[in-house]
């Protein structure tokens, strides 16, 4: 049986990848390599060696053994330039940076990666926004992030590429039953099972979780429920899988709170309650086919389904007392807050597909990829708002409530179509050359339901995008313990229905709510020049140490960012900026010994804006008169920290049992508000950084034998020295007293993001 190498990241292999692969019961014995597939779905795989860019990976029981919830948890405690934004309050609502980059559920954020599952992208229609909760993180077999803008992965590549693979019964042939509970009445319970066939044909795997927690601030419960199950048919030329991914979740986010509420324990809040719902459905059907020695067919196609509801208590902006003035206030209005409701409806429907050539040219090696995609989707969204009268102490709303309005109806398609070409050829022993282009295609037709057509509110209307990105590399090994690489590569980010329909400085929106008229923008596109060296020093200090350093240099042009038109509220619109740039260093090492293992890395990264702009942030102490603050080119973009370092260290002293520990350090960043990094707190009392941190956390867990053979104790602590941080911050403004009274003037304030504190779990699994 071939074998079939998916986009799982480096796999550490006992065979050398031959192209003619590998048939079961074939006794072959040579030195072990570590293999790459350069794209999404099932490739015959190249040499690490020879890939031009920076790559990282983690495996299933890695994720698995370290505390968190989402595969987003394990990312922010152990991957090189990766930093995180708490800024939705949940821990399955985290903003991932890498590389100054976001990928984030938050709607209207800044997205920058890729994200895909078994081949098939998790970015979201409507806003290319990534929900966590939707990808069964106990499911995942593998992983891989790919650094650059690789132009293969496709549109919104913009910093980097995150790709996963689920288990099949091949990879997980057992069945197992698992249970935690601990800290804020988190519970969570786990059932997997999978197997093959007598014959060996066919495999199967499906898991349940359910996860249940009151959260650490209050009131946050959350509820999350995630299927996943595939079956599969494999010989030796062949690999089908029919697959089915499902959730059913209920998140509570409290986000950015005042800082005089926080409290010493961080828990308060500011207003109540901004609750998510979501119900998610995705089918696909994959295949890998053998063709013949060297040419290998793979592909997939998939329908996903979206149901997707929100339920914030904000504060009313159009607030008006006695003292406001006509200009201001044309309508006397008492309300002390709003009920903003949402309901976003997403389907999507596609494939990919490519062939991998696996042949020599000009007696070299040479691997060439051509592959295709097309995606459909439709996005129906509506929303509303419904006025209430007064603020409790509590931070929800009650009293009368007025009559729903609503103020947003939308209903946008999507069509995407691409083609792509990758060729990495071996100009000698010790060069490899690695070239690509992708063209894009996508027509964007927003049809408003609310507003009528030809009216100056009306968001209907049609846009289109293309574009080719080239990409190319070189790869030098001087010898076997040392790789070094150089590459260019660009992407392009078209922009989304959600953009598109609020793109107007004089009718600005609340995301995820209202939207107005849509002035065109531009998509936006990123270029990557990338430098790097990997290798190996083996027996040193009686241990196998690797290492890898990486420097890049990005530039985003025509980059999209939402830009806030007041101070106290979360109104804006989007628009083009001419450029942001990031630049930085990556650096990690590994040494395993034999009882200790331990894993490093340090990233710097200076994420900027290119050019300048005017922003809004009336309570920066540099604001003029109207409100405006000036950002200029060379100001750094806001909560994301310059310097980062990540220490994994894990003891076994024996297969049955192991202890590890893992430090997080992040250094301060910008404050959103404070753009042009000119705010004076000694002037308004209002702070403008968000302070660095450190975070270390810690799991263990023992394996029993004999009579209680397959259980297994684990334990896991977060946050062990209980260290008080926050994760970002806004300048902003409030109407919320320090007693929890409403006033009716507004306040100037610091709204900030509190890290969880100290927590611990422990859990029992059983597998048979």
């Amino acid at each position: 049986m071939r074998k079939f190498l998916n986009a799982s990241g480096l796999i550490a292999t006992t065979c050398l990848l031959l192209p003619t692969g590998v048939i079961a019961g074939e006794s072959v014995k040579v030195d072990s390599i570590e293999v790459y597939s350069p794209t999404s779905l099932p490739t015959i795989g190249l040499p690490v060696k020879d890939v031009p860019y920076a790559v990282q990976t983690a495996t299933g029981e890695e994720i698995r053994e370290q505390p968190g919830v989402s595969i987003a948890d394990y990312m922010v405690n152990n991957l090189e330039g990766i930093t995180v934004n708490e800024v939705g309050g949940n821990p399955y609502q985290l903003e991932i940076n890498y590389r100054g980059y976001n990928a984030t559920p938050i709607l209207g954020n800044p997205q920058g990666l890729s994200i895909y599952v078994d081949g098939v992208r998790q970015n979201m229609p409507f806003s290319n926004n990534v929900l966590w909760d939707t990808i069964p993180d106990f499911a995942i077999e593998d992983m891989q992030l790919v650094g650059g803008s690789n132009p293969v992965y496709g549109l919104n590549t913009l910093g980097g590429s995150l790709s996963m693979q689920t288990k099949s019964g091949r990879t997980f042939n057992k069945s197992a039953i698992e249970g935690s509970t601990g800290s804020w009445g988190r519970n969570l319970g786990l059932v997997e099972t999978g197997g093959v066939s007598d014959d060996q044909g066919f495999d199967y795997y499906a898991g349940y979780s359910y996860f249940k927690e009151d959260g650490w601030r209050e009131p946050s419960p959350s509820e999350v429920q995630q299927w996943f199950s595939k079956f599969g048919y494999e010989d030796e030329e062949t690999r089908y899988d029919l697959s089915y991914t499902g959730a059913h979740n209920s998140l509570v986010g409290n986000g950015m709170v005042p800082k005089y509420l926080l409290g010493s324990d961080l828990e308060g809040v500011h207003t109540l309650i901004d609750k998510t719902r979501t119900q998610y459905n995705q089918v696909q059907l994959s295949g890998t086919e053998f063709i013949n020695d060297t040419m290998m067919a793979s592909g997939n196609i998939y329908w996903r389904n979206i149901d997707q509801s929100t339920y914030n208590g904000d504060l009313n902006d159009e607030f008006c007392d006695d003292d406001d003035i006509p200009e201001e206030c044309a309508v006397e209005n008492d309300n002390e807050g709003v009920i903003n409701r949402s309901k976003t409806k997403q389907n999507a429907y596609g494939f990919n597909g490519q062939l991998t050539f696996d042949n020599d040219w000009l007696s070299r090696r040479n691997q060439l990829i051509a592959g295709a995609a097309y995606e459909y989707s439709k996005v129906q969204f509506e929303q509303s708002s419904q006025e209430i009268a007064t603020l409790d102490p509590t931070g929800f709303f009650s009293g009368a409530l007025q009559a729903k309005e609503q103020t947003t109806g939308l209903t946008g398609q999507t069509n995407t179509w691409s083609a792509f070409v990758s060729n990495n050829h071996a100009l000698n022993d010790k060069w490899s050359i690695n070239t690509a282009a992708r063209y894009n295609y996508v027509t964007i037709d927003n049809d408003d339901t609310f507003n009528p057509d030809g009216g100056t509110a009306s968001l209907s209307g049609g846009h289109d995008f293309d574009r080719l990105n080239p990409s190319v590399g070189l790869a030098y090994n001087p010898n076997d313990n040392l790789s070094t690489y150089a590459s260019y590569n660009e992407a392009n980010r078209a922009p989304t229905s959600i953009e598109l329909g609020c793109a107007n400085p004089d009718n600005p929106c609340t995301l995820p709510t209202q939207m107005a008229d849509d002035p065109p923008l531009e998509q936006v596109v990123a270029k990557t020049f990338e430098v790097g060296a990997r290798g190996k020093f083996t027996g040193m200090f009686d241990s196998n140490m690797s290492w890898n350093i990486s420097g890049y240099s990005a530039t985003n042009h025509n980059d999209i960012l939402f830009l806030y038109t007041e101070s106290n509220t979360t109104a804006g619109y989007f628009d083009n900026v001419d450029k942001t740039t990031r630049e930085g260093i990556d650096v990690g090492v590994n040494t395993a010994f034999e009882t200790w293992s331990i894993a490093m890395n340090y990233n710097y990264v200076a994420a900027r804006y290119g050019t300048d702009l005017t922003m809004v942030s009336e309570n920066n102490s540099s604001a003029d008169a109207e409100g405006a603050i000036s950002v200029e080119d060379g100001d750094y973009l806001p909560n994301i920290p310059k310097h980062s370092f990540k220490l994994r260290t894990v003891y076994k002293p024996e297969s049955a049992w192991y202890l590890g520990a893992t430090i997080t350090a992040f250094s301060s960043s910008y404050m959103m508000g404070n753009e042009n990094q000119e705010n004076d707190s000694s002037a308004n009392g209002l702070q403008s950084e968000v302070p660095g941190y450190a975070v270390v956390n810690l799991d263990g867990e023992y394996k029993f034998s004999n009579m209680f053979d397959g259980w297994k104790l684990y334990a896991k602590v977060t946050n062990l020295f209980d260290n008080k941080y926050y994760t970002g911050g806004r300048i902003a403004e409030s109407r919320v007293n320090a007693d929890r009274s409403f006033s009716e003037e507004e306040i100037a304030t610091a709204s900030l993001v509190g890290g969880s504190p100290r927590a611990g779990w422990v859990g029992l699994r059983y597998e048979f």
